[in-house]
């Protein structure tokens, strides 16, 4: 098993239109987490013209309609605080373009820096599976700070189950369910056959987005490809 280190590097925020920007510089160092074929900071040259090529579309939790122009899709850690900064982008993407872009989210937990990860990942699995996945994930990103550093974040998962509406008793008696490691670890298979090398790491339209890219950025590519269409 190979170690890895990460590193990461969040700019300033400041108010958009309508909501928020967050702009982001993110750094990633070289080496790998349990999960991960290798990581740095940007794909090396040799692999980007293939890096998006073998992203299997559809497989992830999607949000948004079926034949939306564009498809935003994510890798990320529940308990990465980049992920958890960009959460609100993407929340932001989705209001503003609530007709034209889709969302897929897709697990990809580095484990050997974030031993909260897997628990957080299997949470929002089972939170699933009594019909509250996005409710879930929206909740581990915006509570990430209470639940992240904790020695058994546990009890918060319940908590907060119970605050989106669902049995948080059910939920932790269900989160150990195989079947929940089964699917994440299939993501995480997922993105490593399109070279996904750090988190959060986004497509649009299968192409990556560069990490260091900052909000207005991102949106200005939305408009881009939308203009395409």
């Amino acid at each position: 098993m190979r170690r890895e280190r990460c590193a990461t590097i969040v700019a300033m925020s400041k108010a958009i239109k309508p909501i928020v920007v967050i702009i982001l510089v993110i750094a990633v160092g070289a080496g790998a987490a349990v999960f991960l074929s290798r990581q740095s900071d940007e794909p090396p040259a040799a692999d980007a013209a293939a890096f998006g090529l073998q992203l299997e579309a559809g497989t992830g939790h999607s949000r948004g309609p079926e034949n939306a122009a564009i498809t935003l899709v994510e890798f990320g850690d529940y308990q990465c605080p980049s992920c958890g900064a960009y959460h609100p982008v993407v929340k932001e993407i989705l209001n503003r373009y609530p007709t034209q872009v889709r969302f897929e989210f897709h697990h990809f937990p580095l484990v050997s820096i974030h031993p909260n990860a897997m628990a957080a990942h299997k949470a929002a699995e089972a939170a699933g599976e009594q019909g509250h996945y996005w409710e879930m994930h929206d909740a581990l990103f915006d509570y990430q700070a209470q639940w992240s550093n904790k020695p058994d974040p546990k009890p918060i998962f319940a908590a907060i189950a119970n605050q989106i509406g669902i049995n948080g008793a059910i939920l932790l008696q269900s989160m150990d369910n195989p079947k929940f490691q089964e699917r994440i670890l299939k993501d995480v298979q997922a993105g490593d056959r399109a070279f996904v090398q750090a988190v959060p790491t986004f497509f649009i339209n299968r192409e990556p987005v560069h990490p260091k890219l900052g909000v207005q950025d991102f949106i200005d590519l939305i408009e881009a490809n939308l203009k395409k269409k």
